[in-house]
């Protein structure tokens, strides 16, 4: 017979108190939550894992699905997507956090999180969206994120406006994996480091990417066309192994587990120096705590490698002019004629007052447009680019 007992929040929140480190985020401030929520269910989570799971069945994580991390959906099959490189990065962190003995929960929910505001087809639309609102504040996609958790989503039980309602500590993990110039959101204080959570995901952001997105560059068939072409040679992809002592018949793998292993050993050395005592004396610092140990310049040639060969490609540029091309002619269609716009988007449109006004950027009808074509899938983009634009294309289901 087991003599186990449940575990629910009070149990796990102590067992945090006793395994974590003084310096790890146990939970959440007072007032954290924008719109204080009524108790109604049976508290069997705690506050952070609440959060991941709101994130995890949010119809924007759905969306990740169908957009693109850097070769676009429709590719290939075996290409990863916004979804699968979220699902990677909080894999990666969730380990690292472990390893640290900080909060694996806030860590995996800020990783879940992060990319919630990006664009169909990647880093392009980023860029064009950003140039039609630059008298509005811009559009990054780390504070279009915040503001799919804060302000768009819509959850059941909550008020309009609301978003996600998640925890402030989560909030501001999202705002920070990118590191933010504007400094639009004043009360997640965007000129601290955040959490040790946060900088996790920082990180571990930028070796799932680097790393993943040398692999699909790889399987597309890039590397072996510059080979065939003379730019690069078999020895210049052994290379990026062999920097690191990494076995390249695991592939990425080998490189990641090197760079993780490396990661937790310089930051555990540089927390022994720092000497926290608490979350607060993580944010007071000037600087990020955690630290590669060994293989920072190889980390760095290698980053420099993948911008070159795999998002300089001529493959990567057709599909950035592609992308550009759909949206700036929806944009521009949009804008002329915004009776266009689904029902509920063209309402907002003419009404951008409906939606609460806090610190961030307010909300015009110009950035209600671009927050429809920031929400779009891929292939979402597509087909409303051929029902528009195509004279043959129907635009009547039945």
């Amino acid at each position: 017979m087991s003599h186990f007992k449940p575990k629910f929040r009070d149990e796990i929140e102590i067992d945090q108190r006793t395994l974590l480190a003084p310096y790890a985020v146990l939970s959440p401030k007072e007032g954290s939550r924008l719109y204080d929520e009524p108790v109604i269910n049976t508290p069997t989570r705690t506050e952070f894992q609440r959060d991941r799971d709101r994130i995890i069945h949010s119809k924007a994580f759905r969306r990740l699905m169908y957009k693109t991390q850097v070769f676009v959906n429709h590719e290939g099959d075996h290409f990863r997507t916004r979804l699968t490189h979220s699902l990677e990065v909080a894999q990666i962190a969730r380990g690292i956090a472990r390893s640290l003995h900080v909060n694996e929960d806030l860590t995996e929910a800020i990783a879940l999180g992060h990319d919630l505001g990006h664009t169909p087809f990647g880093h392009a639309v980023e860029s064009y969206l950003n140039d039609q609102l630059k008298n509005e504040g811009g559009f990054l996609h780390n504070q279009n994120s915040v503001r799919v958790v804060e302000l768009l989503e819509e959850k059941k039980g909550l008020p309009f406006g609301y978003g996600l309602n998640l925890t402030s500590e989560v909030r501001e993990g999202i705002l920070k994996h990118t590191k933010d110039t504007t400094k639009i959101y004043t009360s997640l204080e965007p000129e601290k480091p955040g959490s040790i959570e946060g900088q996790i995901v920082y990180f571990a952001d930028k070796i799932a990417y680097i790393t993943h997105d040398l692999e699909d560059g790889i399987n597309s068939g890039i590397l072996r066309d510059l080979i065939e072409s003379g730019l690069l040679t078999p020895k210049d992809i052994d290379s990026l192994w062999d920097m690191f002592n990494a076995d390249q018949n695991w592939g990425v793998s080998s490189i990641i587990n090197k760079l993780v292993v490396d990661l937790v050993e310089g930051t555990i050395e540089h927390l022994a120096e720092l000497d926290p005592k608490s979350p607060e004396d993580i944010r007071n610092l000037n600087h990020d705590v955690l630290r590669l140990k060994n293989y920072k310049t190889q980390y760095d040639t290698m980053k420099q490698f993948v911008e070159k060969y795999i998002y300089g490609s001529p493959l990567a540029e057709i599909m950035d002019s592609k992308a550009k091309r759909i949206i700036n002619r929806l944009y521009r269609s949009f804008s002329q004629n915004p009776k266009q716009l689904p029902y509920d988007v063209y309402a907002k449109f003419c009404n951008p007052d409906i939606y609460p006004r806090r610190d961030g950027y307010y909300t015009t009808p110009n950035r209600i447009l671009c927050d429809f074509l920031a929400s779009m899938t891929d292939r979402y983009a597509i087909l409303m680019y051929s029902k528009i634009f195509t004279p043959t294309e129907r635009i009547i289901s039945v």
